[in-house]
């Protein structure tokens, strides 16, 4: 397993090391800006009031790979650079207030200046008045050199205090207490070729993640070495079966909607326990948007040793209580995910607001029976609507959008044999569907034949006289728009009742591919579409095939009209079905 810990830079280690730049990597490249960046970060918590015992300043993961006794550095070169040419810099300062400590020393490969390598150039830095134009790595080594200078001089900072929070380190009981800069560090022990580890870091493929970095705080123990194992080993199996149970997408829909990624999905999990114990920390919200803001939070806890109910005599206790909720947590989504009712109750939530989350829903849980809880969901759904049932149309298609979903969950959870996809609604992109569409005003030329098309494939079974009114149509080189319009309205009014297109007694759920398949159509034609579609293995919603198979309706003399009763039984039916979760609804609206 990869190697990650992290090390203050005033470690007699770490100042001891020598560090190899490779030829694949494109050398020093920061500006005058991000130098300033970095020295002002450093300032800025060096000045904050109130730190607590052992907090420090974290700076981005150094990745690392030994080389006979020498690090090559696959990843951090700049900020390793940067901070090399501060303390040279502050190299007298250092001699006196850090008389042992060595300095660390970087060489670059291939990279040379008159027979001076910029290992050389490097030392030499403190000699440097002007910018070096000998080629692009001495430029941005001496810009950055003339950058710190300029900085510390108009600054007026106290070079000892700033030396003391760059390298004053204090360990008590194996834990450094000392308020200091520390780098993530990131040591690959796997037999791998480095240039190829430097590819796919720079391409994003294997970026160092909250879930990996938290993993080895976990994983790190002073237990002996047998029992090591065997703590590495458990932790590893609860870690996989964690994993392996959000990587399933119906899962992982049910409990969040943010996009399905590949790996680290338990990442969701620590998430929300950071979220819940970041008061506890010394972590600053400016360091929220940070990637890894996460892990950040997670070290804190560990080694300030901080747990809910105050300190921890060890860090192996607090080790052991964020995991062991982390475990609960994780039980408690499955506990959900089993049952009927909060699965389809909270998914909907879950994916009907971004307003909502999973940590909210946790909460309302807190202190609950079941009973209590399912009210709670009840409630928390109704308070997103604003509109009666009756006033919901195409309009306002938001709201009309939120109340057929809901019906969907809400029909599905009711069969208690069947299981509302919440991956499907999420990848698939549902949209409001005219069950008998809208009239054909807006169409192109083009969409007027292909509609014609289809009409004429459905007509030519019946052999009526509105299918040869449809070849003469087509056979005209220009689309005749009065007599097409003429011809749509007749054909629309034998099988709907227009006067309530656009209310939702005349919408449905469809995937936007589907329902794009649909067209602008009458009903018949596109119920044996959704009949095709079903066939092939697309998910129709439960509301949306029930409508279309005519299964509210009563009476049902024919199957090839949507007339005025069949959008009242579909009314009813929405009534009765989200009676308990929208507003005043009236009845017997038609």
């Amino acid at each position: 397993m990869n190697n990650i810990t992290l090390k203050a830079i005033g470690e007699e280690d770490f100042l001891k090391n020598h560090f190899l730049i490779p030829s694949y990597q494109r050398g020093y490249r920061w500006t005058e800006r991000e130098v300033t960046d970095l020295l002002n970060d450093i300032l800025e918590f060096q000045n904050k009031r109130n730190k607590e015992e052992g907090e420090f300043y974290c700076l981005q993961p150094i990745v690392v790979i030994n080389k006979n006794g020498n690090w090559e550095v696959i990843d951090g070169q700049q900020r390793l650079t940067t901070l090399f040419i501060i303390l040279t810099y502050l190299g007298e300062a250092k001699k006196y207030l850090f008389p042992n400590s060595q300095l660390y020393s970087i060489e670059y490969e291939t990279r040379e200046k008159d027979g001076n390598s910029s290992k050389e150039f490097l030392n030499q830095l403190k000699n440097s008045t002007e910018i070096d134009k000998t080629n692009s790595d001495f430029y941005h080594m001496s810009q950055a050199f003339l950058t710190v200078k300029t900085w510390f001089e108009q600054s007026g900072v106290n070079v000892g205090d700033f030396l003391n929070t760059l390298l004053k380190t204090n360990f008590h009981e194996g834990i450094d207490i000392a308020n200091n800069i520390r780098f993530i560090w990131y040591e690959v022990v796997e037999e791998k070729n480095p240039i190829e580890i430097f590819t796919r870091l720079n391409m994003g493929k294997i970026p160092l993640t909250n879930a990996e970095l938290v993993k080895a705080l976990f994983f790190v123990t002073d237990k002996d070495e047998s029992n090591k194992k065997r703590h590495q080993l458990q932790m590893g199996y609860e870690w996989d079966q964690i994993e392996n149970a959000l990587q399933n997408k119906n899962f992982w829909y049910f409990i969040t909607s943010q996009p399905y990624k590949g790996s680290n999905h338990i990442e969701l999990i620590f998430d929300l326990i950071a979220q819940k114990y970041v008061h506890l920390t010394s972590i600053d919200a400016k360091y929220k948007n940070d990637k890894l803001y996460t892990f950040y939070i997670f070290n804190n806890l560990i080694a300030q040793k901080l747990v809910p109910e105050g300190k921890s005599n060890t860090t192996e206790s607090v080790k052991k209580q964020l995991w062991d909720e982390i475990k609960t947590s994780y039980r408690q989504f499955l506990d959900f995910y089993h049952h009927n009712e909060y699965y389809h109750l909270i998914g909907y939530l879950i994916h009907s607001s971004e307003r909502n989350n999973i940590s909210d829903i946790i909460s309302l849980a807190d202190n609950e029976t079941k009973t209590e809880f399912e009210a709670a969901l009840r409630k928390k759904i109704k308070s997103q609507f604003t509109f009666e049932l009756s006033e919901l149309s195409y309009d306002n298609y938001n709201e009309t959008h939120r109340a057929l979903f809901l019906f969907n969950v809400i029909s599905t959870m009711k069969s208690n044999y069947n299981r509302f996809p919440f991956e499907k609604f999420k990848e698939e992109n549902w949209s409001l569907e005219h069950i008998h569409a809208q009239n054909s005003e807006g169409l192109t030329k083009e969409q007027k034949r292909l509609l014609l098309e289809e009409q004429k494939t459905y007509f030519e079974k019946k052999n009526t006289v509105i299918f040869d009114r449809i070849v003469q149509l087509l056979e005209k080189s220009t689309l005749n728009d009065p007599e097409f319009n003429a011809l749509e309205d007749e054909i629309f009014l034998k099988y709907s009742d227009k006067s309530k297109e656009h209310s939702i007694q005349n919408m449905a759920l469809l995937s936007k591919d589907d329902n794009s398949a649909l067209n602008n159509n009458i009903f018949p034609i596109k119920k044996d579409k959704i009949k095709q579609l079903d066939e092939k293995g697309s998910f129709i919603p439960m509301g949306t095939k029930n409508v279309f198979m005519k299964y509210y309706s009563k009476n049902v003399e024919q199957n090839v009209s949507w007339n005025t009763e069949d959008q009242r039984a579909y009314y009813n039916e929405l009534e009765k079905t989200l009676h308990d979760y929208l507003p005043q609804i009236i009845t017997n609206e038609n």
